[in-house]
């Protein structure tokens, strides 16, 4: 079949599947989750529910997301993924984000927010370290390597200034509040924390992408991936770790000892070089790959009316969604481009005139309820107007719609008053 592409309120599909690749196997479906912090995560789940209401297999089985066959998440994306890879429904993430959860704990301020108090200690350690290094070299007349001549005093104490940033630390809180809440809950279900345990018991692929400060490369964890044997927890926990938000992940590397390994793997946000991971979910045989973004640009249409106006958070808001966003598009263009890519790929994001969810701040904890069920709600709505076309590319993969009418009122769930 020819290339299609379609697009409206909040909704791209990308039409490139070809039955004949798959030979009569099933399609092989894919979720990928990009990030959005707090409140962009928040509607994430919102949105996934409504998505697991209306999704069956034919015969009118149910299918939930958590059937779906592979899961890439990164930044709080991975969360999401982790949780619906590990068999956690749709419906009890969203109560989980609410609150409202019987089975699990609600995430803290203090799991998102712990004071990052013992990074002082480490970078101070470091700076005694580096200082006794310049001192030594100073009294030994140790030459410098660029002159051949012995280091001066000058040079010694320009050196000893330069290494002060050093005590500097380098974000304001602490990335294993996040980690140690996904143990918690991890402990008490008996879940795997494992990817390759995962995949043995459910039978699911889960990919967890992180970024590596030391080579502003993105890392891969997941089955059959060079880090498998990092923890999914400690994956999470780095492809959640926001930059200056959180200080740098230090995860201990598995392949410590082997050529070139270091250490630790220092690793940060997962959002920093991939808006989305789209290619992964391909390069692995995915045929139909759904894909939630909760970050777009606005466009604000007000008359004779301008962001500017709002003052620096929504000039900063729509840079920061701008960026997100055209490295997107960048992303679904080469799809379109690419011979080699014969799969269908559903992107569902905001509305570009959605001003409610825009205007909310991504990191604010307390906007988390109110922002789940705008994501149910809009998602919901988004789904209806486009019910005819999202049957059709879902039908390709032996998978119906909800026979509901989506263009009626939302049933949605009521959150009650916080």
């Amino acid at each position: 079949m020819e290339p299609t592409v379609y697009q409206h309120a909040g909704i791209t599909i990308l039409g490139k599947h070809d039955p004949a690749r798959r030979a009569g196997r099933p399609s092989r479906i894919a979720l990928v989750l990009a990030g959005g912090a707090i409140t962009g995560g928040a509607f994430k789940a919102g949105g996934l529910r409504a998505l697991d209401e209306i999704l069956r297999r034919r015969a009118a089985t149910k299918f939930r997301l958590t059937d779906f066959d592979l899961f890439v998440g990164l930044s709080a994306g991975s969360v999401l993924a982790s949780a619906l890879a590990a068999g956690i429904e749709a419906d009890e993430l969203f109560r989980i984000t609410l609150g409202e959860s019987e089975r699990f704990a609600p995430m803290r301020p203090l799991d998102f927010m712990r004071p990052n108090v013992r990074e002082p200690a480490e970078r101070a350690a470091l700076f005694v370290a580096k200082t006794a290094e310049i001192l030594a070299s100073y009294v030994s007349g140790l030459e410098d390597p660029r002159t051949g001549v012995p280091w001066s005093a000058e040079q010694t104490v320009r050196k000893l200034a330069s290494v002060v940033v050093r005590l500097v630390p380098t974000g304001l809180f602490d990335p294993n509040g996040v980690r140690d809440y996904l143990r918690r809950q991890i402990a008490e279900l008996g879940l795997p924390d494992d990817f390759r345990e995962l995949e043995r018991i459910r039978n699911k692929q889960l990919f967890v992408t992180s970024v590596d400060m030391n080579t502003g490369t993105q890392v891969v964890f997941g089955p059959g991936e060079r880090y498998a044997g990092v923890r999914v927890s400690d994956a999470v926990a780095a492809s959640c770790g926001l930059p200056i938000w959180y200080r740098t992940v230090r995860v201990k590397n598995p392949r410590y000892r082997e050529h070139g390994e270091r250490r630790w793997l220092d690793l940060a946000d997962g959002g920093i070089v991939r808006t989305a991971n789209v290619g992964l979910a391909l390069r692995r045989g995915a045929d139909l790959v759904v894909v939630y973004n909760p970050f777009t640009p606005i466009k604000y249409t007000a008359p004779d009316r301008s962001l500017y106006e709002h003052g620096a958070y929504a000039l900063s808001s729509q840079l920061f969604r701008t960026v997100l966003g055209s490295r997107l598009d960048i992303g679904k263009d080469k799809i379109m481009l690419d011979p080699s890519v014969t799969a269908d790929v559903v992107y569902i994001e905001p509305s570009s005139e959605d001003l409610d969810f825009f205007m909310m701040n991504p990191l604010n904890f307390w906007s988390k309820r109110r922002a789940a069920q705008h994501g149910y709600d809009s998602v919901r709505g988004a789904l209806g107007e486009n019910y005819d076309p999202l049957r059709a590319v879902f039908a390709r993969h032996g998978i119906e719609l909800a026979d509901e009418d989506l263009r009626a009122s939302s049933s949605a769930i009521s959150v009650r008053a916080a």
